[in-house]
């Protein structure tokens, strides 16, 4: 529970801090992150959102995960039916906030859903279904890249930064399943779809926060104070190809193979 005399973050205040990050007027943004981690914010969730938008400005396209919570193995091995219309996001108060949003709209991806709300966002969903591996080749994360976007971590670390998954997956890292599986995906008229899905291979843990001084000393990377929270920006077409050429020169580079992840039922 937040402290009553810790002071109200503003609206106001983190959009002056997001403009000082870097976030870029007119861009394309990802954004991973903790509510919490920003203090008490006056107007809750809406209000970061509202931020986030008006230093994107009319022309910004903003993004948020929406996936639901689970490991792929045990959600597909189960059955798994995504609808975009209903099924929350296990990834937190603010994506599941923003997904809700009117204008919001969801990829038909079934493990690796991304919502996106401005101009231009049906286009840039619009495919996801179609890619076996749900963040690799074609999907809206490559996008992301060739768009030259931003990733936002708000109060989180590269733990939780997907676009890594992307790097490896396109560098040649062991990452992804030889086992396709094929759920259904509700799309926002109620249509169902059948979404052919390679997903990542169970029980590796990553080493994701090693690259955290990399990416600041290379200029890739910017870090400051949003609200109260420590957040980082990332250009993610730099990442990506230099996170990239480390992972095709290593391609455990970004796994820990001394110490791997619990066996345990749906871990991924």
């Amino acid at each position: 529970m937040n402290n009553p005399e810790t002071p109200l973050i503003t609206r106001e205040r983190l959009a002056a801090d997001l403009e000082k990050i870097g976030l870029r007027r007119g861009g394309l943004a990802l954004v991973h992150s903790s509510l919490k981690s920003l203090g008490r914010v006056d107007g809750g969730p809406d209000a970061v959102i509202d931020a986030l938008h008006d230093v994107l400005g009319p022309a910004g396209l903003l993004v948020f995960p929406s996936f639901q919570k689970g490991g792929e193995h045990k959600l597909l091995r189960e059955g798994v039916v995504f609808d975009v219309r209903s099924t929350p996001t296990g990834q937190g108060l603010l994506p599941e906030t923003f997904r809700r949003r009117p204008g919001a709209i969801r990829s038909l991806s079934p493990t690796h859903c991304l919502a996106a709300r401005g101009p231009g966002a049906d286009e840039f969903l619009a495919g996801h279904e179609k890619c076996e591996v749900s963040v690799g080749h074609g999907t809206p994360f490559e996008k992301i890249v060739e768009r030259g976007g931003q990733i936002l971590l708000l109060g989180v670390t590269h733990a939780c930064n997907t676009m890594l998954h992307y790097v490896e997956n396109t560098s040649g890292a062991p990452t992804v399943s030889c086992e396709l599986f094929t759920p259904t995906v509700i799309d926002a008229a109620g249509q169902a779809h059948t979404v052919p899905t390679y997903p990542h291979m169970p029980g590796l843990r990553r080493r994701y926060e090693r690259i955290e001084q990399e990416l600041t000393a290379a200029g890739i990377q910017a870090n400051r104070r949003v609200g109260l929270a420590e957040a980082r920006l990332i250009d993610a077409r730099a990442m990506a190809r230099h996170i990239g050429a480390r992972v095709r020169a290593d391609p455990l580079y970004l796994i820990d193979v001394f110490n791997p992840a619990p066996t345990t039922p749906g871990a991924a």
